[in-house]
């Protein structure tokens, strides 16, 4: 069972969706979040379905949805808290598919990361179709030569190959073993391009400095640890 719920009524003009599931590095879920909080992007509904567990979340003490719509006029954006078992991912892109035809929506963008183990900041683009390709040229975007997305984001895009929704993705490089909002702004900075609007990610930024500052003094402490360690054991032989 999956029921989208549109609580708001609002007139669709063709509107851009963007999608940000849970994945590497948490780049497309912290891209989209931020997204709609930058551009003050009204909540429309959510998505209630029995393929997920029953699990409730909480923001500033209020019940939230798991998985959340937000949009206007024209834009539509899909975060999830929530990571997709493999095996329910089909009928997760297939009702989001069916939802997007009858929304006709213009182009469908999947926010993710793509794990590299030396970072650039690069972000790499895959399209559906000769024009989405010529677009992501056009953002001077890395164009993805081959490769495989998995997850929501892959199956979404699966999707929407198959009902003929136009449909791109924006890979930011992360390493994937932690939450990282640096390459979430790096997907940003496309997407404000794109949309054409400003989005101020220097919030984000100054958060990416607190991480990696938090892991390089762990790594520091784990180090000089391990020295010590190593020195004591040395003084018991003498």
């Amino acid at each position: 069972m999956i029921d989208i719920i549109l609580e708001k009524d609002v007139k669709f003009k063709n509107p851009t969706v963007i999608e940000g599931f849970p994945g590497v590095g948490l780049v497309g879920h912290i891209a989209a979040t931020y997204l709609v909080s930058a551009l003050n992007i009204p909540e429309l509904g959510y998505i209630r379905t029995d393929l997920l567990p029953q699990v409730t979340m909480v923001m500033n003490g209020m019940v939230i949805p798991p998985i959340r719509i937000y949009g206007n006029e024209d834009l539509i954006v899909f975060i999830s808290d929530l990571v997709f078992p493999d095996d329910k991912t089909f009928y997760m892109a297939e009702k989001l598919g069916e939802f997007m035809k009858e929304k006709d929506v213009k182009t469908s963008i999947s926010l993710a990361g793509i794990g590299i183990s030396s970072l650039s900041g690069k972000v790499y683009g895959v399209g559906s179709d000769e024009e989405t390709l010529n677009i992501l040229k056009g953002l001077e975007v890395d164009i993805l030569n081959m490769g495989s997305i998995s997850g929501g984001s892959g199956a979404l895009l699966l999707e929407c190959f198959r009902q003929g929704i136009s449909s791109m993705a924006l890979l930011a490089e992360t390493q994937g073993n932690r939450p990282d909002p640096r390459a979430a702004s790096n997907l940003l900075t496309y997407i404000s391009k794109y949309i054409g609007k400003s989005i101020d990610v220097e919030p984000l930024i100054k958060e990416a400095e607190q991480i990696e500052a938090t892991l390089s003094n762990l790594s520091k402490d784990v180090y000089q640890s391990s020295e010590k360690k190593h020195d004591d054991r040395d003084t018991m032989y003498i």
